[in-house]
Order: C-alpha cells, then sequence, then structure tokens
C-alpha cells in the first residue's frame, strides 16, 4: 500500500472515530492542528488519536491526561511500573512531569463498543488514582488545571504565545 492509500485508511479511521465520539459524548474536540478528539471524562480529559501503523492498519490511542506537574520520585515510577503489571487494559506513561494512562486500540476493525469500552477503561483507571497520586506526590489533576487555566477558551483568549506563569 502506498503512502496516499496509507493517509486515506488513516482519515476514513479518524471519521468513524469522530462519529462514534458524537453519539457518546455531548460535544467532542477536534483539534484542527493535530487533528485528536478531545472529551471529557470524570475529572479527566481524554485525547484520542489515529496514527498510521503500518501500511494497511491504524491505531486509535486514547490517553488520559492523569497527573500534570507532578514531582517525579522513584517511588512512584516503581509503583507505577508495578500498577502496569496488573492493570487489565492501559498502562501509565510518564513523560517529563506529567503521568498519562493510554491504551492503543487497532483502527481497521474498530467498532463503538470497543472504543467506548477503552474510553471507560482508560478514564477510571486514570480517575481512580489521580487523587491520591496528587495528594503523595503533588501536580494538578487535569480538571484542576484546566479550572487553573481558565481552559481552552481563556488560553485562546490570552493569545498563542502567552502560558500561565502562576504570578
Amino acid at each position: 500500500m502506498t503512502e496516499p492509500q496509507a493517509s486515506e485508511r488513516q482519515a476514513e479511521t479518524l471519521q468513524r472515530v469522530g462519529e462514534y465520539l458524537s453519539e457518546l459524548f455531548e460535544d467532542p474536540f477536534l483539534d484542527p492542528e493535530n487533528e485528536h478528539y478531545y472529551v471529557g471524562y470524570g475529572s479527566t480529559v481524554l485525547e484520542v488519536s489515529v496514527e498510521p501503523y503500518g501500511p494497511e492498519e491504524t491505531i486509535v490511542r486514547i490517553t488520559a491526561y492523569c497527573v500534570q506537574n507532578v514531582e517525579m520520585q522513584s517511588d512512584l515510577a516503581i509503583g507505577l511500573l508495578e500498577l502496569n503489571h496488573e492493570l487489565p487494559f492501559g498502562a501509565f506513561e510518564l513523560v517529563g512531569g506529567d503521568i498519562f494512562c493510554s491504551h492503543s486500540l487497532f483502527g481497521r476493525g474498530l467498532n463503538r463498543n470497543a472504543l467506548l469500552g477503552a474510553i471507560a477503561a482508560v478514564a477510571t483507571t486514570s480517575d481512580d488514582y489521580d487523587d491520591r497520586i496528587v495528594a503523595k506526590y503533588g501536580g494538578n489533576t487535569a480538571l484542576e488545571l484546566i479550572r487553573q487555566t481558565g481552559g481552552r477558551k481563556q488560553r485562546r483568549s490570552q493569545g498563542p504565545d502567552s502560558a500561565p506563569d502562576g504570578d
């Protein structure tokens, strides 16, 4: 399969994911810059992306923003790795000072129930652990961070180059 055909497969999967998310959530947001969807679920924010995987397949990745701005400590990292071993779906990821929970599905045969199940599993896991992690190690849950920054509308009104500086 050529690269344009892989692009078509990715576009088809993205469209199907958008249809499913519109059925499942009141107002899924599609970021036009990266073509990722964002939805709220409990106290977490989920990012749903579609990426190519080989010449004929796509991957739908569901990522929950669990905790941001946490001070990384070895017992936290070890605890998350141990949890990954126990979780039936999804896994925790550490990126800088941020903790995410994610799970990936093949996109080609994706159906509504599989997407909903993965979203529920990732969001529930993130929601179950975000407050505990913040209480013990600091940082912010996704919902706290949105409230502190005023959400997407507030950040847009500040301009693309402005970011909250804590003053």
